[in-house]
């Protein structure tokens, strides 16, 4: 299994070329422009190297996970005595300033690649094309009868969901329709939520702006459903659309029961 590598950039032309860079050097690459998303997948998977172009995940890894910080690099474009400080405070990390050289990544990513391989997660799949995607939460449902339970979630609170589970295939939520009918539903902004009055409060109360919901398919039986929020409305083009489905047909062995279901370089499309 390739090493695998966590990008936070915000902007999105440097998080390419290091995408490119770091893929190109043997990494499977998370690519990530929100720092709440890469918190996010940094609370749950175990990354082989981290950039980041915020302090802020030299914090978080400080105070929870200080064995990263060896495999870490900051490239901050603040000024020199910033940098400074930063070196001081974290000595483990590799601080570069903005513009960097790319032989300075080269040299900090082939350090961590030695690591040894770690095992992955079950569920990895999922947290890392929901946040890949731009999800800022998400849920996978595995159907049994009428009912269906949580098989994985991504960015929401531990036990935060217990109390709606399990559902009814019946219940008037917008996952539950997309797996009584067979086909997904996009509600591209807090306007379409007309049809599910249950959802407007909360949506708001979450800063929720959009909402996806996509069956699982085994053939032509509907076994579980994905779904999505998003901060931002979307447009939910075709091409976006083909995305989203594209990350429920990865993630279908999850809800069939294998554990053994992993994300490949594929999974970030």
């Amino acid at each position: 299994m390739k090493p695998l590598a966590l990008v936070l950039e915000r902007d999105a032309n440097t998080r390419k070329l290091l995408d490119v860079l770091l893929t190109r050097f043997g990494y499977d690459v998370d690519r990530i422009g929100v720092t709440a998303d890469a918190l996010t997948l940094l609370e749950l998977i175990d990354y082989d190297f981290v950039l980041s172009d915020d302090e802020k995940i030299a914090g978080w890894l400080s105070n929870h996970r200080a064995e990263t910080l060896p495999r870490m690099m900051i490239l901050s474009s603040a000024i020199e005595s910033q940098l400074a400080r930063m070196r001081s405070e974290w000595s483990e990390v590799r601080v570069i300033r903005k513009p960097f050289e790319l032989a300075d990544v080269i040299d900090a990513s082939r350090a961590a690649a030695n690591r040894p391989r770690r095992t992955p997660r079950f569920g990895e799949a999922f947290w890392r094309t929901s946040a890949m995607t731009g999800a800022k939460s998400g849920i996978l449902l595995r159907l049994g009868g009428h009912s269906a339970d949580v098989v994985t979630s991504y960015g929401y609170e531990p036990g935060s969901l217990d109390r709606f589970f399990p559902l009814s295939i019946h219940d008037p939520y917008p996952i539950c329709a997309a797996m009584r009918h067979g086909r997904p539903i996009w509600m591209a902004s807090l306007t379409e939520s007309h049809d599910y009055p249950l959802l407007a409060a909360v949506w708001q109360q979450n800063h929720t702006r959009a909402l996806a919901a996509v069956p699982i398919m085994r053939g032509s039986e509907v076994i579980g459903a994905a779904g999505w929020t998003f901060r931002d409305t979307q447009r939910f083009s075709e091409a976006e659309q083909r995305a989203w489905l594209g990350v429920a047909e990865v993630v279908t062995a999850l809800v069939e029961g294998d554990s053994s279901a992993q994300p490949s370089s594929q999974t970030g499309a």
